[in-house]
């Protein structure tokens, strides 16, 4: 007994995960047989191509090109060449030149390094040399400030009624409160004459700031700035309090220095003034030279006769050596032989005037 066959499922029956995955499938079967036909058609084609004659022949070209003579004879003779140009002594002299005024180059470098070097060196034993001989100093004085600073008054913010004594004779060119932007510096400029003191007080809001001392030179092209105090950074705790004496007339800088802070800027109060050279001392004289300075001088001595009188002497006038024979009437004074009366030996003839106010005539 056969059992009857069982219809067949409608499509609506069969579950969705199923059909799902049977699409891909179908879809990549389709992709790689048209894949797989591609492939078969480019193989065919470059087997073609590579069959073509005249690909053939553009091969067989080729080949034979590199191969021939004339190609081999250009590239030896370019090799030859290149090795006699290296070898040649025009070349080989040019290399020499070259290393001879490479190495002269270095020299002179290094030369002019070291001479930068000792120049430096040499500026800042000056600057040293400059600063002890006007007898510089500098002090800190750590303080607090008051209620009434940073108001924009530098001598109450600097509290300068306190400091009133020492500034009594001071001659004030600088007071004020100033800002100085990051990466820069501010700078004042100040004469001060031989002999006088400079003096600065100053303090810095927040943070710290750098200060240092210079002096303007004149020079060829304009002037110029010699370090005396080298740049040096102050705390915002302390009060800095400096003075420095000029050994001749100078121009003297005074730099706030905020260059190394990128983002900051900083607020300074200073206070900067001037003091007079001391005046000379005066000079009391010994006991003895007070004593022979009250003493009164002798008047002239009275010429001497004719029997006194040296034998000869030289005319203050007229140089040559004149004995002495006679006396003037009036005065007594000797005369020369020369003119009686006109050339006599003494410094001059009004010196040897009669009393009265008349000159003595020739005898």
């Amino acid at each position: 007994v056969v059992a009857p066959e069982q219809p067949a499922a409608p499509a609506d029956n069969i579950p969705a995960e199923e059909g799902a995955a049977a699409e891909p499938a179908a879809q990549g079967q389709e992709e790689g047989g048209m894949l797989g036909k591609w492939k078969e058609r480019a193989s065919s084609t470059i087997h073609k191509v590579a069959e073509m004659e005249s690909v053939q022949k553009g091969v067989q070209y080729a080949k034979k090109v590199a191969e021939s003579e004339r190609v081999q004879q250009s590239v030896d003779y370019v090799k030859k060449k290149t090795q006699e140009i290296q070898e040649s002594e025009r070349f080989q002299k040019t290399v020499e030149v070259a290393k001879d005024t490479a190495k002269t180059v270095t020299e002179r470098t290094t030369q002019g390094i070291e001479i930068a070097k000792q120049k430096t060196q040499a500026l800042r034993e000056t600057a040293g040399e400059v600063w002890q001989r006007g007898g510089g100093t500098i002090s800190k004085v750590r303080a607090s400030v008051g209620s009434m600073s940073w108001r924009g008054n530098a001598r109450e913010t600097l509290d300068m009624a306190a400091r009133e004594e020492q500034w009594r004779n001071i001659r004030v060119q600088g007071a004020e409160e100033i800002g100085v932007p990051a990466r820069t510096e501010h700078t004042s400029a100040y004469h001060v004459s031989k002999g006088a003191t400079l003096r600065w007080t100053f303090r810095v809001k927040e943070h710290d700031i750098g200060f240092g001392l210079r002096m303007r030179v004149q020079d060829w092209g304009g002037a110029r700035e010699e370090e005396v105090l080298p740049v040096e950074r102050y705390d915002c705790c302390d009060t800095i309090a400096g003075s420095w004496v000029a050994d001749e007339d100078r121009t003297v800088v005074l730099a706030f220095d905020n260059r190394y802070s990128r983002l900051r800027s900083k607020t300074v109060a200073y206070i900067v003034g001037t003091e007079k050279a001391p005046g000379p001392m005066p000079v009391e004289p010994a006991g003895d030279t007070a004593a022979a300075a009250s003493e009164p001088v002798p008047a002239a001595e009275a010429p001497k006769a004719m029997s006194d009188a040296p034998h000869s002497q030289r005319c203050a006038l007229c140089g040559p050596m004149a004995t002495l024979r006679s006396k003037h009437p009036v005065c007594g004074r000797a005369l020369g032989p020369h003119d009686a009366g006109r050339h006599v030996a003494f410094p001059s003839p009004r010196l040897a005037a009669a009393p009265g106010g008349q000159m003595p005539g020739p005898t």
